[in-house]
């Protein structure tokens, strides 16, 4: 299983895999093959179809540079992967090779369909393992985690955690509308500021949670340089439970390694199903995010190992079935929102876990990820990325 650093990049929103997994593929492209003078990059299926309202051209005609190409949207050509690009590589006006690449989700790609080269650091696969093990070694998540990655990893997390906050403080202190034709209103700065009358510590709570996550998930939809957790698409719901949890004046040291617990599910859940929207649904997004951030805060409450497992399973469970529907194909409407939600849930599945540590599971965290897996393959294409379903399709502007 891969390293927790897979999880969090740091890249142009908003979307990882319409986004920095382009740009990672030209970049790809450019350091292999830098004696062509012509690209021709094809986008298919999900990045196709949404690919125009996600920035997916604008992010790679920026990465090509000078170099002469050509970016076209294939709506109709049918491919196995619903993340497809193929460069054509030409040469004195001459076609020299083909390259497949794809993006399968966090911002990681497959270059004609060989995984990228990347060093797996967990030997165990999923929670029911990892789990075992860390009682058999008397060790908790976070130990496991130090015993497992980089002797940098802390350092690593501080700089992700300084990255969130700084995203957030960035997108509070501004105002207007967001890129694209939906017109949408930045709300972030209003939520923080709409102090309610007699407002109750809960109250207040979610009203913040709800401006962090707009903060960052408006400069994400923006295409500004956001930190993938696991997503672009999800990018709000860590930094905002992060930030509250600062607020309260929580440790930052607790803090960093709660980023680092919840990491180590987002890379189970990447390991043993998918973190893509093209893929597997929003389920897979906001889900899984929302998970890892019941997770990272069961870890802050100090709840023990089978407790953290609870809150996120609790989380992705009550995620199954979210479709990925964004209008025009943009990551607005209703991506923003489902951030500040995710959050929300987030809160709420940590408290549940909390009230029933005395009460055993039928349900495990890797049953969820299956499930969730399994439901993804089974939704209609129409709701995984593509705007042809759900709020995309229903969406009148008039």
């Amino acid at each position: 299983m891969l390293s927790i650093k897979n999880i969090y990049r740091i890249g142009p929103g908003p979307s990882s895999s319409h986004t920095i997994g382009p740009k990672r593929a030209v970049e790809y492209i450019l350091t292999h093959h830098s004696n062509i003078d012509f690209i021709k990059m094809t986008f298919y299926g999900s990045l196709a179809y949404t690919g125009k309202g996600h920035l997916s051209d604008l992010i790679a005609d920026r990465t090509f540079g000078k170099l002469p190409h050509q970016i076209i949207f294939d709506y109709e050509t049918k491919t196995r992967h619903p993340n497809t690009m193929i460069f054509e590589l030409y040469k004195n006006r001459k076609l020299v090779k083909k390259v497949t690449i794809l993006s399968v989700g966090g911002g990681l790609i497959r270059v004609n369909n060989k995984k990228e080269k990347l060093i797996d650091r967990y030997k165990e696969e999923n929670f029911t393992s990892i789990k075992k093990y860390c009682k058999e070694h008397n060790l908790g998540l976070i130990d496991y985690i130090y015993q497992n990655e980089d002797s940098d990893i802390y350092q690593f997390g501080s700089f992700i955690v300084d990255k969130m906050i700084s995203v957030i403080e960035s997108g509070l202190n501004k105002e207007g509308i967001l890129p694209g034709k939906l017109k949408v209103q930045r709300k972030a700065k209003e939520i923080y500021n709409h102090v309610c009358e007699k407002e109750s510590d809960d109250i207040k709570e979610k009203r913040l949670v709800s401006a962090y996550a707009f903060a960052t998930s408006e400069e994400n939809a923006s295409g500004q340089e956001i930190v993938t957790a696991p997503t672009c698409g999800s990018s709000g719901i860590i930094p905002s439970l992060v930030k509250y949890q600062l607020d309260k004046n929580v440790d930052k040291k607790k803090v960093v390694e709660g980023v680092l617990v919840a990491g180590l599910i987002g890379a189970i859940i990447q390991h043993n199903a998918s973190i893509s929207g093209a893929e597997c649904g929003c389920q897979a997004e906001i889900g899984s995010a929302s998970a890892m951030g019941a997770a990272m805060l069961a870890y802050i409450d100090n709840q023990d190992i089978d407790g953290i497992e609870r809150a996120s399973e609790i989380s992705l469970e009550h995620s199954l079935g979210l479709t990925c529907d964004p209008v025009e194909g943009y990551v607005q409407i209703p991506c923003i929102e489902r951030n500040a939600l995710g959050a929300i849930r987030s809160i709420t599945s940590c408290s549940l876990s909390k009230f029933m540590e005395d009460v055993s599971s039928k349900i495990n965290l890797d049953i969820a990820i299956k499930t969730m897996y399994q439901t993804g393959k089974d939704l209609n294409r129409r709701y995984k990325e593509t705007s042809k379903g759900g709020l995309a399709k229903n969406y009148d502007d008039k």
